[in-house]
């Protein structure tokens, strides 16, 4: 991301290249999600706090873009508690309250699964199943998030805090692989 915001800043274009193959090793337990998370959702604040200034002035709609993904992730928390101030500030139920709200969401989250589903030939059951798992995804990712937001937007220009200078990769870092290197040498 900072090299791609960088060269597009300096006049380079990007472009989509949509054969392109990207292999990813999930991540095999908590820790390595944790990780993960936790460098993808910094890494991008940190590009932010680096390249917005610069992005607004010479790529104003990839600004536009960013500025979209800081909206989404500060309103977040709203959306997910909006089933409790709907019940708290009408005279709906909690229970009919939280079914719209989720019938809203599924609005939203169901149509790009289905599109996913269908452009990587996966079983749409299969897909469909796993919904319960995306709002889990996003609960990690929206916890991850705010954290990154408060640390590299907050913290790191009030020098309270460092920002992110250890990329830690999943896998990098577990007891089979320092075992397997040791092994080998």
């Amino acid at each position: 991301m900072d090299y791609t915001w960088s060269q597009q800043i300096a006049g380079r274009r990007a472009v989509y290249v949509s054969d392109a193959v990207a292999l990813a090793a999930d991540p095999e337990d908590l820790t390595y999600l944790r990780k993960q998370v936790w460098r993808w959702m910094a890494g991008f604040c940190q590009n932010v706090r680096l390249h917005l200034g610069r992005l607004i002035l010479h790529k104003p709609l990839l600004a536009v873009w960013v500025l979209l993904a800081l909206l989404e992730i500060l309103t977040a928390p709203l959306w997910w508690a909006t089933p409790l101030l709907l019940a708290a500030t009408t005279d709906q139920p909690p229970a009919l309250a939280f079914a719209w709200w989720a019938g809203a969401e599924l609005l939203l989250t169901t149509p790009p699964l289905l599109y996913a589903a269908r452009r990587r030939k996966l079983p749409l059951s299969t897909v469909l199943l796993n919904i319960p798992c995306v709002y889990a995804t996003k609960a990690v990712n929206l916890v991850y998030a705010w954290k990154a937001l408060i640390v590299e937007l907050l913290l790191v220009p009030l020098h309270l805090a460092r920002g992110l200078t250890v990329y830690e990769k999943g896998r990098a870092d577990s007891r089979p692989t320092r075992a397997a290197l040791a092994g080998a040498g």
